[in-house]
């Protein structure tokens, strides 16, 4: 990162912003606080120092909307990563925007913040689709426990396996549907309770087609369309995880390395080391929750899987070599899979595992995608 002659620590909230203007040479540190955001009027204020200057403020609830806004104002200015920013016990004990904002400027002078990658409007709408789907699929999930839940308490169950007699029957088919039309509480009450928790599983279901329709849509108009549809060449990996995945990942060739990768979505593991020992623990947990546990999910398809995946067909649009790497990685993925278990791994413990390998073989297709889509 270049020398700064200014560094513009910056405290954003909703509806004030506090910039602290730190000078590099004399210390001297000038503090203004601004009401309403006007960014034009932050912009204007800056040129009043000596160049050059960064500007830098926390990824937060306001997301990237002010580093847009002055970027095209033409100020240099950066998104700076809330785990990298180092904090003091003083920090901590003494904390305000004043205080915050001299924080940032002083970190930026001694180049301790890392900047996060800026999306473009057009990924940052499909995050924010990824972010709806998930939501409506959820509320889909606590309409369905509700129903499930008033039939239980009233004795109606649905059981029993197939007609074969070898799997359980499985909730939401066309079957128990039939079934559930013929349930008649005594009661007036349970009546309109059952209608009405049948009304909000229709309509919450109603409502998650239609947004996964628009999801998709967004995605095949939009500039990451042949990622997401590479990335579906692997097994475990849908259209869910490809979209979110690509969608926050962005730009592929800004990592370096599958560990990278694996770090940035949470799913490496924790470290406690100190001269010889060597001490590991669960996964971290940092970045996007949402691939991170559709990842774990896809994971799952790994458990009862006894024949080699099948080559995506050529109708698809996806490159050959990179459908051929999508089954070399299926294939790998169910090796290690197979090899954790016989060492006897706990199941929960081999799925995270396989899904900390599984973002690494879709960051791999994706960059493969984009090298031969260039």
């Amino acid at each position: 990162m270049p020398r700064y002659s200014t560094a513009f620590g910056m405290d954003v909230h909703l509806r004030s912003t506090t910039v602290c203007a730190l000078d590099a040479e004399t210390g001297e540190a000038v503090t203004r606080r601004f009401r309403g955001n006007p960014w034009g009027e932050v912009a204007e204020w800056m040129p009043g120092f000596p160049g050059p200057s960064l500007a830098a403020y926390e990824n937060g609830h306001l997301g990237f909307a002010p580093q847009r806004e002055l970027s095209g104002l033409g100020v240099d200015c950066v998104v700076a990563a809330v785990s990298k920013v180092p904090r003091s016990a003083a920090d901590l004990s003494s904390k305000n925007d004043r205080n915050d904002a001299a924080r940032m400027a002083k970190a930026i002078l001694s180049h301790d913040i890392s900047p996060v990658w800026v999306p473009s409007p057009e990924i940052e709408g499909l995050r924010d689709l990824a972010g709806a789907h998930d939501a409506a699929t959820a509320r889909l999930a606590a309409a369905k426990q509700r129903l499930l839940a008033f039939l239980a308490r009233r004795g109606y169950a649905y059981g029993g396996t197939t007609p074969a007699g070898k799997t359980p029957r499985r909730y939401w088919t066309y079957d128990f549907l039939r079934r559930l039309d013929k349930v008649r509480p005594a009661d007036d009450g349970g009546i309109r309770a059952l209608a009405a928790l049948r009304n909000e599983v229709e309509a919450a279901a109603e409502t998650r087609d239609d947004l996964l329709a628009e999801y998709r849509a967004a995605v095949a108009a939009g500039p990451l369309s042949a990622e997401v549809e590479a990335l579906q060449s692997i097994k475990g990996c849908g259209f869910a995880l490809a979209a979110a995945f690509a969608s926050e990942v962005g730009d592929f060739s800004r990592f370096r390395s599958g560990r990278q990768v694996t770090a940035y979505f949470g799913l490496a593991p924790k470290q406690r080391s100190s001269a010889d020992s060597v001490r590991l623990g669960g996964i971290s947990g940092a970045g996007d929750a949402l691939v991170r546990r559709l990842a774990v999910e896809g994971s799952w398809s790994y458990v009862q899987a006894s024949h080699q995946p099948k080559l995506m067909p050529k109708g698809s649009g996806v490159p050959l070599e990179v459908r051929m790497h999508g089954r070399k990685g299926s294939e790998r993925l169910l090796r290690r899979r197979e090899e954790m278990l016989a060492r006897g791994m706990p199941q929960a413990k081999a799925n995270a595992a396989t899904a900390a390998e599984l973002v690494r073989w879709l960051w791999a297709l994706g960059a493969m995608c984009r090298e031969a889509t260039e």
